[in-house]
């Protein structure tokens, strides 16, 4: 009797492993280092969606290049559903500042679906004259003092809003390029460099505990989060800073019906009550929609940067 037992314990283990190897993984490919903004997103809704679509969803982090080997990865996957890119709005950017890349960001990829939005603060050093961004801004100019921004990499959003702030202003402002937003950050808290452009939950523990003054932010009203701090229209500098994007994007050629599937998931995982607590404790809004409408927002992005680069001769190192 021990023996069937026995038996039957190793056939039902058997069909155990099989059934788990017969579910579809899907990679989720992201551009952010592990603890990055995206990088959550990825795993919030990975961990959400693989159950309602029954694959297993892994996150493989992908960092560098400004986003872009993460991108090209995707790119040239096979479209059939198992390969996804979590990316933000930061994707656009890519074929304005690096003509010969190997992808085309807008034409190699097919729209799941938006996943949330979020607005910007722009964080300082507590030591930087000025604590909101016009007095930073008019004491820069006053006192001839250049400034110094900790940028997450060349031609990232970051990077390119706060090349219009330059060129609105006239106050010169350097550019210090770094690989991830933690090591910029860090440096900022530090007092090594002046000032960044941070996700809110990113940067809320350490203003939190003093590291760093929040000078503005970019929702259209002011966030709970940093009550006193003004917003961009507020400051006077409206039109240089938008908030940000996170999406899901597929290979182009992936079937309409594959497409479908996720971008449903995906409206399901955005209404449940405990995603919309984490999205809230990060900052994040659910912002759920159709793929087209991603399809557009990408294409007008792209358009957007586009004329940015050109116009103040951005050019990628």
């Amino acid at each position: 009797m021990n023996w069937q037992k026995r038996g039957m314990a190793i056939a039902l283990s058997g069909l155990l492993c099989a059934a788990a190897n017969a579910q579809q993984v899907t990679r989720f490919v992201t551009g952010s280092a592990p603890g990055g903004g995206v990088d959550y997103v990825a795993r919030t809704v990975g961990e959400a969606i693989g159950p309602l679509l029954g694959r297993t969803v892994i996150v493989e982090n992908k960092p560098g290049a400004s986003y872009n080997i993460a991108a090209e990865a995707v790119a040239k996957a096979p479209p059939d559903g198992n390969t996804v890119l979590v990316t933000f709005n930061v994707h656009p950017i890519a074929g304005a500042l690096h003509p010969t890349l190997p992808f085309d960001p807008v034409k190699d990829f097919r729209a799941i679906g938006m996943v949330a939005t979020t607005p910007y603060a722009l964080v300082a050093n507590p030591k930087v004259p000025g604590n909101t961004l016009k007095e930073m801004i008019e004491l820069a100019k006053a006192q001839g003092r250049p400034l110094s921004f900790a940028s997450i990499g060349l031609g990232t959003p970051q990077h390119l809003m706060l090349e219009r702030l330059k060129q609105q202003t006239g106050v010169d402002i350097m550019m210090v390029h770094y690989k991830t937003p933690s090591t910029g950050q860090t440096d900022v808290a530090a007092g090594h460099v002046d000032f960044i452009l941070s996700t809110i939950a990113f940067c809320e523990p350490l203003v939190k505990a003093g590291k760093l003054k929040v000078l503005a932010v970019t929702s259209d009203q002011r966030l709970p989060q940093f009550p006193d701090a003004p917003t961009a229209r507020e400051s006077g500098y409206e039109g240089f800073i938008t908030d940000g994007w996170y999406g899901l994007l597929a290979p182009a050629g992936t079937p309409d019906g594959t497409v479908q599937a996720y971008n449903d998931a995906l409206a399901k995982v955005l209404a449940m009550p405990d995603i919309q607590a984490k999205f809230q404790s990060a900052g994040l809004k659910p912002m759920p929609g159709k793929p087209e409408e991603l399809d557009r927002q990408i294409r007008e992005d792209a358009a957007m940067w586009q004329k940015v680069i050109t116009e103040q001769d951005i050019k990628a190192e």
